[in-house]
């Protein structure tokens, strides 16, 4: 519907219902309402999150029907080290992120893309330091062709 060349929707609720998602925040926001802590949120997020104690206030008494004991868990890496592979997916896309400070690299080693990651941080860190240095604001974008080499 459309009012005085303005667009109207459905007034949305100022805050989670029952049905909202749950999300990061609502860690924080259940501690403080359960600990009826008196600060106040950090963010406007903080604020606004669902919180569980629904969850906890549910039952009576703790369950029973959960596991004692859980199973070991198997360790992070079921295969030997090799540096000289092939880059996966996923660190392709973190050597993509630091390509962007450092220039393109393509088809490297999982070694080669570790000193490419950084190299190109620690760039960036020294550029960084340099810009602050000479005066400029912490929020100011940080320049690599002047501060970076």
């Amino acid at each position: 519907m459309v009012v005085s060349n303005c667009f109207y929707s459905e007034s949305r609720p100022n805050g989670p219902t029952l049905t909202s998602e749950y999300e990061h925040c609502s860690i924080p926001a259940t501690i403080k309402k359960i600990f009826n802590l008196s600060s106040d949120f950090l963010t406007q997020r903080d604020a606004w999150a669902g919180t569980f104690d629904s969850v906890y206030s549910e039952l009576t008494s703790p369950r029973t029907d959960c596991p004692e004991l859980l199973p070991v868990v198997p360790p992070p890496r079921v295969t030997e080290l090799n540096e000289n592979r092939r880059i996966s997916e996923f660190q392709s896309e973190i050597v993509q992120l630091a390509a962007a400070l450092n220039g393109v690299i393509e088809g490297m080693s999982v070694k080669e893309a570790d000193a490419h990651v950084n190299h190109a941080i620690a760039r960036f860190f020294k550029a960084s330091k340099e810009t602050i240095r000479k005066g400029a604001d912490e929020n100011e974008i940080v320049d690599l062709a002047t501060n970076g080499r």
